[in-house]
């Protein structure tokens, strides 16, 4: 679904100020003025109680700052690339990667999935590349869409391993105040940690999309449990 982002969402190298602030009064407004959002101000101040709970900056030099606002009439994403990084609070740096997710308040499950698929391409490195190197609105917004129409479904539970080749078993539950992006960046992360070292790994994610619960055989089995969780 396309509709979520389009060319005057997006804005290329540009120097946006000097706080993270700068960077999210900036994208409410506009989403507003592309007639998303009855208010930029209320949108702006809605997604800024957010970031003061948690900073929205991850790795890699990619910020989040997301929220749910009555200002919000239709679900959007505004994307920044910025000519001057700027400090959402990720541990390694500033970011120069913005995307700003706006959804209303009573989005429904499916809008909330599609946004949540993109902060999950978030994590992977070809796709940031991709939006690095893009020259044009059009580029990003294809790239975008790309990736809500083909971003896989939360990591499936591994099958069982052989006995004579058992690996060690994690079971995780992932969880954000918003349920929109840090539940499933994390859940993705820990996945692809998890493969990397050899474990079998199954992930509960508590989202605002909807969760299903972890299957007991597979809490039984683990070796240990990860709560990735801020509420």
């Amino acid at each position: 679904m396309s509709d979520l982002i389009e060319t005057r969402l997006v804005t290329l190298d540009a120097h946006l100020g000097s706080t993270s602030t700068d960077v999210i009064q900036y994208l409410a407004q506009q989403i507003t003025q592309a007639g998303r959002a009855a208010s930029a101000a209320e949108l702006a101040e809605h997604a800024l109680a957010r970031e003061a709970k948690t900073a929205t900056g991850v790795p890699g030099g990619i910020a989040i700052p997301h929220c749910r606002s009555a200002a919000v009439t239709v679900p959007t994403l505004a994307m920044a690339r910025l000519g001057t990084p700027v400090d959402f609070g990720a541990k390694d740096g500033p970011a120069d990667l913005v995307f700003f997710i706006a959804a209303p308040e009573g989005a429904d499950k499916e809008h909330l999935k599609l946004l949540s698929k993109l902060a999950r391409a978030l994590v992977k490195k070809p796709f940031t590349a991709a939006l690095r190197a893009a020259r044009s609105n059009e580029e990003i917004v294809a790239l975008v869409s790309e990736v809500l129409s083909d971003a896989p479904a939360a990591p499936a539970a591994p099958a069982a391993a052989p006995a004579a080749t058992a690996r060690p078993k994690i079971v995780a539950v992932t969880a954000c105040p918003t349920g929109i992006a840090h539940t499933y960046m994390a859940a993705d992360s820990l996945a692809q940690a998890a493969e990397e070292l050899g474990i079998d790994f199954a992930v509960e994610t508590q989202g605002s999309s909807g969760s299903k619960p972890l299957d007991q055989a597979l809490i039984t089995q683990a070796d240990a449990v990860i709560f990735a969780v801020d509420v």
